[in-house]
């Protein structure tokens, strides 16, 4: 054998004996074995051919959760302390993580108060705030409340305005009992209501993590709605139209529920100006909670809805339920005028218009001054566009036969007279002059009617 032969022999022995162990493969059929020559065949472990080989089996070591959280803390509490501010908006992520995976663990509580230290180092102080209240509610008797206190009352008297101040140190002051949930849920409706445009970006974070943390806890219908509320007190209207729908999704069968739809209908009337979503909305209400409060509110709101969308049948609808349902509400005088005019003034029904107003003379008969402007609106109706002089001279007879000591009654009996007058019908004419003449005589008029009979019976009319 030469020098070269020698040279890869070696190395090939090399080779075989550095192989790794792979126990998967210590039997491979070749082409054309049987499984007796298979069989006969020595494994191969770690270079060293044997008969019977076994693998080498290395258990991975793998720590406990609690281990594992355990070393995740001791990790960010080292560098807490940090000054690298890129560092902090690293670890900030981070640590929120870890109280979201260990909320109730040992060291929550300082691990919540890290997360303030944190956003109050990267300059965010409102996060931080936020951050330190929810420390006092959700760990009242750990070790490290003193230290939140003293950072709390630092912040808040170096960035918070004079007004806010006491507002946040009562927030802070509070002594809530109960379970975790209860405490919390406390805390954002406190925050919500007291300081809610102050704390606007930092407490939505905290309603997210609540209903991520307790999705079914009894009561989180009310917090959605104080949620959406805070939204729309904000001016911040996508977001409270999102609220909303999404509180009347998830709690189909709550008591807030009108109130929830009605706000909702209000944002998108109001404010987003999607009128036919409101509609929509309003008519649901009208619908589902017949007699609610709720109810009233959207009938009050959709006649006008109605109009704006240029859907009159519609608007006239409405305004007949209003009538029908709530006919001692002054709302309901409104409807009779407003149902008129859109017959009239809209769809061109003016002989409709003239029947409402008819009804409305009839259903407030006893109160004077309503009763005689629909009469007089009818007569005019009959007269401008009807062009039906029988029907004005009702509407004077009406005026003059019920309410005879009004102003409105000779005024009425002229009006009529001189309809006959310039129909040449002098009989009628006449008649009515002397109804004035008679129940009226000092009145201003009775002169004209005079006059007017004496033509008739001189036959210059």
């Amino acid at each position: 054998m030469n020098k070269f032969g020698s040279v890869i022999l070696a190395a090939g022995a090399a080779l075989v004996f550095a192989l790794p162990v792979y126990p998967q493969y210590a039997e491979i059929t070749l082409a054309g074995e049987s499984g007796a020559q298979t069989a006969a065949r020595p494994r191969v472990q770690a270079g060293v051919l044997t008969a019977s080989a076994k693998p080498v089996v290395i258990q991975p070591s793998i720590p406990s959760p609690a281990a594992l959280s355990e070393s995740e803390w001791d990790f960010l509490s080292s560098r807490g302390e940090e000054k690298d501010k890129d560092l902090l908006e690293l670890l900030l992520p981070q640590v929120s993580d870890w109280i979201a995976v260990s909320p109730a663990g040992k060291h929550s509580a300082d691990a919540q108060l890290l997360k303030a230290a944190l956003q109050l180092k990267l300059g965010d102080y409102k996060s931080g705030i936020m951050s330190l209240i929810r420390h006092f509610y959700e760990y009242p008797q750990a070790d490290s409340s003193a230290a939140a206190k003293q950072l709390f009352t630092e912040t808040v008297d170096k960035k918070a305005g004079k007004e806010i101040r006491p507002v946040l140190s009562e927030l802070a002051a509070a002594h809530e009992t109960g379970e975790t949930s209860v405490r919390l849920a406390m805390m954002l409706q406190k925050v919500c209501s007291r300081a809610g445009e102050f704390l606007y970006e930092p407490v939505q974070a905290e309603y997210r993590d609540f209903f991520r943390r307790f999705p079914d806890r009894p009561g989180n219908d009310m917090l959605r709605l104080a949620l959406a509320d805070l939204h729309r007190g904000n001016r911040d209207y996508l977001p409270a139209k999102i609220a909303y729908e999404k509180m009347i999704q998830l709690h189909p069968a709550s008591p807030l529920l009108p109130v929830a739809k009605s706000s909702l209908g209000k944002v998108l009337a109001d404010n987003l100006k999607e009128y036919g979503k409101a509609i929509e909305v309003y008519r649901d209400i009208t619908v589902s909670f017949p007699g609610n409060d709720q109810a009233w509110v959207a009938y009050t709101r959709l006649p006008a809805l109605a109009e704006r969308t240029r859907q009159y049948e519609l608007s006239v609808r409405i305004y007949e339920q209003i009538i029908e349902l709530y006919p001692d509400r002054s709302e309901a005088y409104d409807s009779y005028n407003s149902e008129a005019r859109v017959l009239r003034k809209k769809l061109g029904k003016s002989a409709d218009a003239v029947e409402v107003l008819i009804r409305l003379a009839d259903r407030y008969k006893d109160r004077k001054e309503k009763a005689l402007k629909a009469l007089l609106l009818a007569a005019e109706i009959y007269r401008k566009d009807l062009k039906d002089a029988a029907g004005e001279v009702k509407m004077y007879d009406r005026i003059a036969g019920d309410y005879p000591s009004d102003a409105q009654a000779p005024k009425a009996l002229y009006a009529a007279a001189q309809i006959y007058f310039k129909q040449k019908d002098t009989e009628k004419a006449g008649l009515y002059y002397r109804k004035l003449l008679t129940g009226y005589p000092e009145n201003p008029l009775s002169a004209k009617a005079q006059k007017k009979l004496a033509a008739i019976i001189t036959g210059k009319n």
